[in-house]
């Protein structure tokens, strides 16, 4: 059985349809301790393809290493703006889990929550 580590998800508040829909990667790693990624992709018809592809361990490691590091304020100021999306990133897993959700630009002290989000985001895109 693989447990979910992380999960990004992403959505923009214009556009159409296609472009404001809500999208989430979610990685796991299973009992050997090999990290793998589930998401869903459109096909050129608009279908939805449920795609797993498997992860380098060593980028998850580092990921990881980041975060247990890492040291933000709970309740950051917030940011105002009119256009753009939220960015939500969850860490951990059945013993303890964080959720992080964010509008537009991460707030002050979040940077790398966003620089991890883009990280497994581009991952995805890149495919």
């Amino acid at each position: 059985m693989a447990e979910r580590i992380l999960r990004v998800k992403w959505e923009g508040t214009y556009g159409t349809p296609h472009e404001t829909a809500p999208k989430r990667i979610d990685i796991f790693v299973d009992k050997n301790g090999d990290y793998f990624a589930k998401f869903i992709r459109l096909s050129d018809y608009q279908g939805r393809i449920a795609t797993r592809i498997e992860v380098d361990s060593d980028e998850i490691d580092e990921m990881f290493g980041t975060l247990s590091t890492l040291s933000i304020p709970a309740c950051p100021i917030p940011n105002i703006g009119c256009d753009g999306g939220y960015t939500e990133l969850e860490v951990g897993g059945y013993t303890g889990l964080s959720h992080f959700r964010w509008w537009s630009v991460p707030p002050d002290g979040w940077e790398v929550l966003d620089e991890i989000a883009g990280k497994i985001i581009n991952k995805v895109d890149s495919l």
